[in-house]
């Protein structure tokens, strides 16, 4: 008989101590409100008019306070966490001020501006809508205590997460407006939720600010919180019911709303399920099932889905046919970061770009795609321009038509395997059937067409790469960049993935940052050697350039000759086999 596995617990036992010390210190509480009820009294308080009258008023201003607190609180966190402007510390102190402040100070605040006396208050006043002792103050005083709440969840939630899913819809041609609604917004619903739950519970519970500002007036003003607190002196038992019921509708509120679809989930960390079936060792080695090739040929491509299928660079004047056999010239300074770069390599084909950590690669990466500015500098390929800086040309991430693909493929977890690849596509104003069925067939060819209707989290580091790809390669890019794109994959999967990659990139212009020798070998026709911020091509079109004296790139080219001697994989395309050493 085998016992139950234990799971390795990575927390000190002795930090349950305290934990159990403050379950207790919020349960008992309640515990001793509860057994304080009188059962046979519980009914009558609850159906009592003036308790219903208060309850509705609370779960009425309590909801449009935190819809409130959402439109206005969302916009706020969000710049708060992505922007940075003049005072912008002094914005967020505000915004926190209501958190320490007594209730009732709050509700002098509002008293002094809103009130009828006050200057602002006078002018609403005798404008018809003035707020001091109406059902409107309740809402005001609320959303001032509440709103905070919202704008701290999204910032945290944004803050963790970062803007590089952003970046990948941008670089896929999305605009601004179309990145906020299908890729923010989805992923940021956990984080509304969340705010908008605390929102809605600090609201019910508000009792400081809404009497001082707003008054006690049945019907109008005199929420639950007030009610408890005008029956608690005459009738106790009466208060201790009323407690109970908001004690309730809140728990109530917060459980329905932390297990809609959009909420955030508490997951336990457990071992996967393996695949049934006998293809779970073919996935487990390659990324892909056993009747699934690794590389599959789409009998009836792209163009099969007719004219409106064919594929479109996002920057849309056609890009392959201009600049195949053009030049990609890249000049780039950055002094901040000590770069300034200037290189002129082939168009259509890969060159990649080597170099120690930390000589400038990644940073140049930023820059061609948009997300980091440079002082001076320019890019064209072909007869192309994708910016100049010196002409005032630097056109933002969606119109540069340039797509970076790295380690982390960055699928959209809230969209399916599908729905990923045709991202680009519906962001270039394809119907949606049309840019599905121009996905599917990409995902085909790349071998991993199987994994369509799966979510990213479901696929393997294999898997992803390859959806990674066909999402960029659907909408044929301009510029294609890889920075390392094979380097968190195992041996098999990376072998099968680098075959694929050559075959795709063959005729494409691309540029390849990698520390792998076979990467190098296999994929590219061109080497570039990044050495503290400048840039000197080491090989060009398989030709190789003047010598250059450096430790690196001979120890490189030598672990390159290593890896053709005989321990590359067959299906690696060994185009360093005829490249000879410069004089």
């Amino acid at each position: 008989m085998t016992g139950r596995v234990r799971r390795h617990a990575t927390a000190p036992r002795w930090l349950w101590i305290p934990a159990v010390l403050a379950v207790a210190f919020l349960l008992v509480p309640i515990i001793g409100m509860v057994t304080r009820i009188d059962l046979g009294h519980l009914g009558e308080v609850i159906a009592a008019p003036e308790s219903q009258l208060a309850m509705g008023l609370s779960l009425l201003t309590s909801t449009i306070s935190a819809f409130v607190s959402v439109v206005l609180g969302f916009p706020l966190g969000y710049l708060l966490a992505t922007t940075t402007f003049h005072g912008q510390r002094l914005v967020r102190t505000l915004i926190l001020l209501p958190l320490v402040l007594p209730p009732v100070v709050s509700g002098l605040a509002l008293l002094y501006t809103w009130g009828r006396s006050a200057y602002l208050g006078s002018l609403l006043t005798e404008a018809g809508l003035g707020l001091a002792y109406t059902t409107a103050a309740v809402v005001v005083a609320q959303i001032f205590v509440s709103l905070p709440f919202m704008v701290m969840s999204v910032e945290t939630a944004v803050a963790a997460r970062g803007q590089r899913y952003e970046i990948a819809a941008a670089e896929l041609g999305a605009t601004p407006m179309r990145v906020f609604f299908t890729v923010t917004l989805p992923m940021l619903r956990a984080g509304i939720v969340t705010g908008a739950v605390l929102c809605f519970a600090r609201s019910l519970g508000e009792f400081g600010a809404t009497l001082t500002f707003a008054g006690s007036l049945s019907g109008v003003t005199r929420t639950m919180p007030l009610q408890i607190y005008l029956v608690r002196e005459s009738d106790p038992q009466s208060a201790i019911a009323l407690s109970l019921l908001l004690v309730v509708t809140a728990l109530i509120i917060i459980v329905l709303a932390y297990r809609s679809p959009h909420a955030p989930r508490l997951r336990r960390f457990a071992p996967r399920a393996s695949t049934p079936g006998a293809s779970g060792a073919a996935i487990a080695r390659t990324g892909a099932p056993a009747s699934a090739p690794a590389d599959t040929e789409v009998a009836a491509p792209l163009a099969a889905q007719g004219e409106s299928l064919a594929v479109h660079s996002s920057a849309g004047d056609g890009v392959r046919d201009s600049v195949g056999a053009g030049r990609l010239s890249l000049s780039a300074r950055l002094p901040a970061r000590g770069l300034d770069v200037a290189l002129d390599v082939p168009a259509g084909q890969t060159t990649a770009l080597i170099g120690r950590n930390g000589a400038g690669k990644s940073s140049l990466f930023q820059i061609i795609t948009g997300a980091l500015p440079a002082e001076s500098g320019a890019l064209r390929l072909g007869d192309r321009t994708i910016f100049d800086i010196d002409a005032g040309q630097w056109p933002p991430i969606h119109a540069r038509g340039v797509v970076h693909l790295a380690q982390n493929p960055l699928l959209f977890p809230h969209l399916s395997v599908l729905d990923n690849v045709a991202f680009g596509l519906r962001a270039h104003g394809h119907r949606s059937a049309d840019a599905r069925a121009a996905a599917q067939a990409m995902l085909d060819r790349l071998g991993v067409g199987y994994c369509s209707d799966r979510r990213p989290e479901e696929v393997s580091g294999g898997q992803g790469a390859r959806i990674a790809l066909a999402r960029a390669l659907v909408i044929d890019p301009t510029l294609l960049l890889l920075d390392e794109p094979l380097a968190a994959l195992d041996v098999d999967v990376k072998l099968s993935t680098r075959a694929v990659l050559a075959d795709v990139l063959r005729g494409r212009s691309a540029l390849l940052i990698t520390h792998d020798a076979a990467d190098v070998a296999a994929l590219s026709r061109g080497l570039v050697l990044i050495d503290a911020g400048r840039a000197r091509v080491v090989e060009a079109d398989g030709v190789a350039g003047p010598g250059i004296d450096d430790d690196f790139v001979r120890s490189f080219r030598a672990t390159t000759r290593t890896r053709l001697g005989g321990e590359a994989d067959e299906r690696e395309t060994p185009a360093f086999a005829s490249r000879s050493e410069p004089e």
